[in-house]
């Protein structure tokens, strides 16, 4: 089964962001066994800006016309069934290289199949001090509208720590990683069919306007 860990962080070297998903990594491998992780670090790659002229939405075009590494990544998701998200925040918001990443995706919607999308997601948050919750919040129009269902989501906020990942952060970026592998499992194997329970009837009760029955001495 192939699971997609997208790090959206600006660094060039291994980041706290990269630390917090192969937390999350290690947990959905425990609960999916034969998971194949495809690692994409959207900064190793090069993706231009979207330059907003919509030729990609021609169906006479049908693809973006920049000439960079962005097909190249869409190809590197190809037949994925879920995605693990990791990312910082800069300033209240996603983080630019995956903003530029999310415009790029518009010309695939007019497509039935969407790359990156009609997936079961997790998603990881972190920031030096808060905003963390909006940010992620801001993720799930995108979510919507690729048709992905995020399942298990972490905030965290390195705040007064020194290094974020000698804290409690990658405990629970695995709890992320081994909901998320939980649920792929159920979609695989689905729980057996249990046994309806019978429909008990209520006594009837007069309505509000009925007519209710007089007793002698009432």
């Amino acid at each position: 089964m192939k699971i997609v860990a997208l790090s959206c962080t600006q660094k060039r070297l291994p980041s706290v962001t990269d630390v917090l998903l192969e937390a999350a990594i290690s947990g959905v491998v425990q609960e999916v066994g034969d998971a194949e992780i495809q690692r994409i670090r959207l900064i190793d790659y090069r993706i231009a800006m979207c330059e907003g002229e919509d030729t990609c939405l021609d169906p006479e075009v049908g693809r973006c016309t920049i000439e960079d590494d962005f097909q190249r990544v869409v190809e590197m998701a190809e037949g994925a069934e879920a995605m693990l998200l990791a990312m910082p925040v800069y300033a209240g918001n996603v983080p630019s290289v995956l903003k530029i990443f999310q415009e790029r995706l518009k010309s695939f919607m007019n497509d039935k199949s969407r790359p990156f999308g009609n997936m079961v997601v997790g998603t990881i948050v972190h920031s030096r001090t808060m905003l963390t919750e909006p940010a992620l919040g801001s993720l799930f129009p995108w979510y919507l509208r690729l048709r992905n269902k995020n399942v298990a989501s972490a905030c965290v906020s390195q705040n007064e720590h020194q290094d974020l990942a000698l804290t409690a952060a990658p405990d629970l970026c695995v709890a992320v990683g081994r909901q998320l592998g939980m649920t792929l499992e159920v979609k695989r194997s689905p729980a057996p069919t249990r046994a309806a329970l019978p429909l008990v009837q209520s006594t009837p009760r007069p309505r509000c306007g009925d007519q209710v029955a007089s007793f002698p001495g009432a």
